[in-house]
């Protein structure tokens, strides 16, 4: 019997009963201790005997404690001093033996890794496998119950120290179990996140690749919200989607219990586990269970160095182009996720903006993503110029028209100020090209400036009730929120009592009120009681009057001037006119200056009244009924329109006037206090913010359709389905705008989305795809190879009609022939 077959029974033999085989096991144990000094005397020689000692005495030394104490700092030793010049199999023996003593908690982590990391300086690909599988799978084992914070800071100082070590194997390596322990969700800290980051100044060019690959891997699956969370079980099915996975049946449970032999059983078991597995890991992806799912590039400590540092490894030298493209994007991400002002990044990237550059879509991602409200506008000026001058010009093909313009869109997005009003009626124009891939790319442009800064473009491109006023911010201003938007809203809902039970907003009639209002009329108030009379049409201004405390009714008419007047309670006043008003443009100005120059005491004599509105109102609304009868609504109106206005003297101190100004100010500052208060004691929910979220949205669908007008039923439909449809793009334009800077640009995304005409090679694919799977012929050919029945011609000459029948059917084929033959027509036929 040989010593391997005699050391393997005696193992057994010393599990079942240490204490009885003691003295067989110290024979051995001398044995092990000078097989191990000849060892040390002579490194570069073989020893199976060794070997099979030293994993003879790794598997027993629990039994005997005392005695191997010594055992595990000895190898350690011999791997630390000897690992070079040891026989490749010994040293493989020794390494296990020592993992297999850590695996039995006889040695401690900070002890053996040290010593596992000088094996990835050799050349011996098992041995650096064996050791990459068992530090990864310790650490998880370590923290699987629960964070090891004792264990993990002194790995992590340890892998600070490897990572920055000359060597390349022992860097890379210590790198590669750092990334390993991020995408198993081990160590998702701020403090292994710099320790790679430190590796874009190691010296290797493979390390920095890695370090590179790394921040931009994981900041592309942050984008997709679909971080690695596969263990040894799923393999690499980490890209398997929900749907895609199917759970497993009730019949496959049964079977993995009731049925088969116990080796099947234990198959089917093992199955099922792997499958229970992948589908808790898709649901948890599906229903977006990951809380930490952003990008490592938020946890540097130090970006700003971290930036200078990569941008002096891309202006050091020439590289690999794929290598310097990855720099760019990586550091672009830096820029833009934490408003780093790099100024020297950009000309370096503006030598690359050429339509004939490699990846040149990855270049424009780049730039644009480095881009954000904190960098000067004049420094991103020539950048701008270079890529307008490149990409937007008649001398290229229209998919690098289309490119330069939806990367000029991209970047006034996040820097709307570095647009100027000539370059961008420069570019607008390309709206009008034939190429649709062109147009819709200027049209996009023409819609953000419609959000941003209408002030930029010309009139006929701002569309109907553009805010003149809205601007984005001067450069370095800065927004501080008093309170959170929309709260106002909330609030005065909530009082109105909009909000069924559920919490839901409820539908009112104020959306077909506002379809029925004018949206391009003038509104000009006049003075008198509290009634309101309402002529709206399309196009078409109008000037209010007063009236009692009823509104009147509103009557239209197409492009006509509406007119309100005075009435009763119970009677409304409604003027329309025709086309001819529209001929006194310069009247109608000149009346509406007179009016605009009238006293506030005039333009507010419409409020909430009382005794002392009655006191105080215009003889002219004092008019009764019947006299509106005799003269006329229009009469009326021409009278007051055509009287010239009389200068009001200034509001007194104390006068009524004052009194109401002073008490609709209380008013005002004692609902903003409420507001205050109310936002003060009370904490805003999910539901609270979803509920703010549809009443902006219904805002806008309001002020949207207010500029169309009053249309008709079916317009009015439409009109509402456009204005809901624009409310949420603007209200997902304006949720972008806030954290566009930390969003990832995809090289895709600037690409053109136009189907080119196939040509005949791809046609005939098409053609020969849709053959498969059926007979392909003539169709002659398959009627003739038909069997079976008749055909209904056929069936139809063998049916037993009546005589009368026959003829009718011969009176009508007859007919239809004299029909089909025109030459022989002439005029009416008796049949």
């Amino acid at each position: 019997m040989s010593l391997a077959q005699d050391l393997l029974l005696l193992q057994g033999h010393i599990k079942r009963d240490a204490a009885g085989y003691q003295d067989e096991f110290e024979l051995q144990w001398r044995h092990y201790n000078a097989c191990l000094e000849l060892l040390r005397l002579s490194p570069d020689q073989p020893s199976a005997e060794l070997g099979e000692l030293v994993s003879f005495v790794a598997h027993v030394a629990g039994c005997y404690p005392q005695q191997t104490a010594s055992f595990a700092p000895e190898l350690t030793a011999v791997l630390e001093e000897h690992h070079a010049a040891m026989d490749p199999t010994l040293r493989l023996t020794l390494v296990k033996a020592l993992i297999l003593l850590r695996n039995k908690n006889g040695l401690a982590a900070a002890e053996l890794v040290p010593a596992l990391f000088r094996m990835f300086r050799l050349r011996d690909k098992a041995l650096r496998q064996l050791v990459f599988r068992h530090v990864t799978s310790d650490i998880r084992a370590a923290n699987k119950a629960g964070r090891d914070e004792k264990l993990n800071r002194a790995m992590q100082r340890f892998m600070y120290g490897a990572v920055a070590d000359a060597h390349e194997g022992t860097a890379k390596s210590a790198l590669a179990v750092l990334t390993e322990m991020w995408r198993r969700r081990v160590w998702r800290d701020a403090r292994t996140v710099n320790v790679i980051a430190t590796a874009v100044q190691h010296r290797s060019p493979r390390i920095l690749l890695a370090a590179l690959k790394f921040f931009a891997g994981q900041d592309a699956a942050s984008g997709d919200g679909d971080d690695s969370d596969d263990d040894d079980a799923g393999g690499d099915d980490n890209n398997t989607g929900a749907s895609r996975v199917a759970p497993p049946t009730r019949e496959d449970i049964y079977s993995a219990f009731h049925k088969g032999t116990l080796a099947t059983k234990k198959k089917k078991q093992k199955k099922l586990a792997r499958v229970k597995a992948a589908v808790q890991r898709a649901e948890r992806r599906r229903e977006g269970a990951h809380t930490e799912s952003f990008a490592a590039l938020q946890l540097l400590h130090d970006p700003q160095s971290f930036a200078e540092a990569l941008l002096a490894r891309l202006r050091a030298g020439p590289g690999r182009w794929e290598m310097r493209l990855l720099m760019m994007n990586v550091l672009s991400r830096v820029i833009g996720v934490h408003k780093l002002v790099v100024l020297n990044f950009y000309p370096l990237v503006q030598k690359y903006i050429r339509p004939k550059t490699e990846q040149v879509t990855v270049v424009l991602s780049a730039f644009v993503q480095a881009c954000h409200d904190e960098v000067p506008p004049d420094a991103l000026a020539p950048t701008l110029r270079t890529l307008v001058d490149q990409f937007v010009n008649d001398g290229v093909r229209h998919e690098v028209m289309a490119v330069g313009l939806k990367t000029v869109r991209e970047l006034c997005m996040r820097t709307p100020l570095v647009m100027t009003p000539e370059l961008l009626q420069d570019l607008v124009a390309y709206k009008k090209t034939r190429n649709k891939v062109v147009s819709s790319a200027a049209r996009a442009l023409v819609s953000l400036f419609r959000e941003l800064a209408p002030g930029l473009l010309e009139k006929k491109d701002r569309g109907r009730g553009a805010d003149l006023a809205a601007a984005p911010r001067q450069y370095g201003a800065s927004t501080v929120a008093a309170g959170v938007e929309g709260m106002d809203l909330l609030l005065q809902a909530e009082r109105e009592g909009k909000f069924d039970s559920d919490g839901d907003l409820i539908d009112t009639d104020d959306e077909e009120e506002g379809n029925e209002e004018s949206g391009d009329e003038d509104v000009i108030e006049g003075s008198g009681d509290e009634d309101e009379g309402a002529v709206s049409g399309d196009d078409s201004e109008a000037i209010e009057g007063s009236g009692d405390e009823d509104e009147s009714a509103a009557a239209s008419g197409d492009d006509s001037e509406a007119l309100e007047g005075s009435g009763d309670e119970d009677e409304g006043a409604a003027a329309s006119g025709d086309d001819s008003e529209a001929d006194s443009d310069d009247e109608e100005g000149d009346l509406e200056d007179e009016l605009e120059e009238g006293s506030s005491d005039e333009l507010e004599g419409s409020l909430d009244g009382d005794d002392e509105d009655a006191s105080e109102g215009d003889s002219d609304s004092d008019a009764s009924g019947s006299e509106e009868d005799e003269l006329g609504v229009d009469r009326e109106v021409d009278i007051r329109v055509l009287a010239p206005k009389k200068p009001q003297p200034a509001p007194q101190a104390g006068s009524l006037t004052q009194m109401r100004k002073q008490l609709s100010e209380a008013r005002a500052a004692q609902e903003e206090a409420e507001e205050d208060d109310a936002f003060v004691d009370r904490i805003l929910g999910p539901e609270d913010f979803e509920r703010i979220r549809q009443l902006q949205r219904k805002r806008l669908i309001q002020t949207a359709m207010e500029k169309h007008g009053m249309k008709s039923a079916s317009k009015r439909a439409k009109a509402l389905a456009a204005a809901e449809e624009e409310a949420d793009e603007q209200l997902a334009l304006r949720e972008r705008l806030g954290q566009t800077h930390e969003g990832r640009l995809a090289p895709d995304q600037l690409l053109s989305r136009h189907k080119y005409r196939a040509d005949k090679e791809e046609r005939m694919a098409a053609v020969m795809e849709g053959r498969e799977g059926r007979e392909f012929g003539a169709k002659s050919a398959l009627k003739n190879k038909k069997t079976g029945g008749l055909s209904n011609r056929e069936k139809n000459k063998k049916k037993a009609l009546p005589l009368a029948a026959r003829s009718g059917q011969v009176r009508k084929r007859m007919h239809s022939k004299r029909l089909r033959s025109a030459k022989n027509f002439r005029g009416h036929v008796r049949t």
